[in-house]
């Protein structure tokens, strides 16, 4: 029977050629950490490769070994405004309040050390977002593409009810990756919510434009113009389209100044996705253009009036084909 071994807190120190000292109590560690105490802890990223690049910052995969992950840390860079810098804290803590499958967990934000570099962390995402898709000229199957702008609507719908509009909706920023278990189900995220806005009062005034010419809707042109959840719902159409057809709706004009893309989102109406198809069956071929008409329409009040709305139509597309 081996000998009672003494209580944690009753420790003995034997130092060689010295007769073993009694034992000396050692008080307990707490066991419970009282309400209103602080704990601070460090994280410690290893940056690996820098991963993309836009007009305000690098997204680079980086290792955590705390955790024993890999994560995408969002580097603002260093000559951002003021304006843009408020910006960037608010969108990481926007989405750091986020629970949803379809949109991307933001885990930790802070500083450089002595710097004034500002950083946020997400989960690492594993696959491709639509714009590269579309560049490489892939064909995705209708059902694949129902699922895939299905999904984003689910998102949408999640930050809508939360009076938040993405402003900056785009393939670019519809990612597509696949379940880590099964990689047959494919699983979306919407991601950089970097110019989102609240569209529940008091409005606060933006001072300037901010999206993607491309996919911006017409009220989105306007500075400070009252915008809500149409505005989304019709740079998704705008997106569809271009997913749909391998060709964005002003395809011949991409590269054209942003005030005359811009005026083209007020007035100009694209033809209808049908007609860069090559053929189909009729019923599939009406129910695609409707769809892009109506989350297209230049007037708010004669799109779709919820994402909700615009995904029923989305998903009756199967039964048109």
């Amino acid at each position: 029977m081996e000998p009672e071994r003494p209580a944690r807190w009753a420790r003995k120190v034997t130092v060689p050629g010295v007769a073993p000292t009694a034992a000396v109590p050692i008080p307990p560690p707490p066991t419970q950490v009282k309400v209103g105490t602080q704990l601070a802890h460090a994280k410690v990223y290893d940056v690996v490769e820098c991963i993309g690049e836009g007009g305000m910052g690098r997204i680079y995969r980086a290792y955590e070994p705390g955790m024993d992950r890999y994560v995408a840390l969002k580097l603002l860079k260093p000559d951002m405004p003021e304006y843009v810098r408020r910006k960037f804290h608010r969108e990481a803590v926007i989405a750091a309040n986020f629970s949803h499958p379809n949109l991307p967990r933001v885990l930790d934000v802070g500083i450089v050390p002595g710097t004034q570099l500002q950083w946020m962390t997400m989960e690492y995402l594993r696959g491709r977002d639509l714009g590269r898709i579309i560049e490489r000229g892939r064909t995705i199957p209708l059902p694949l593409l129902v699922d895939i702008f299905c999904q984003t609507l689910d998102a949408l719908d999640y930050i809508h009810t939360r009076k938040i509009v993405h402003c900056d909706v785009k393939p670019d920023n519809v990612f597509v990756t696949r379940d880590s278990y099964d990689r047959r189900i494919v699983i979306v995220k919407l991601i950089d919510f970097g110019v989102c806005r609240s569209f529940e009062p008091p409005l606060e005034p933006q001072g300037q434009i901010a999206g993607d010419p491309l996919y911006m809707a017409p009220e989105q042109t306007v500075l400070d113009g009252p915008i809500d959840q149409r505005a989304d719902l019709y740079a998704l159409g705008m997106s569809f389209y271009e997913t749909l057809t391998g060709r964005h709706p002003f395809h011949g004009d991409l590269d054209a100044p942003i005030e005359l893309l811009l005026r083209m989102q007020l007035h100009s109406i694209p033809q209808p996705p049908s007609v860069h198809l090559g053929g189909g069956p009729a019923r599939l071929l009406d129910a695609l253009d409707e769809l892009f008409a109506c989350a297209c329409a230049k007037d708010p009040d004669q799109r779709y009036p919820d994402a909700r709305a615009m995904r029923e139509a989305m998903a009756a597309l199967l039964d048109a084909g």
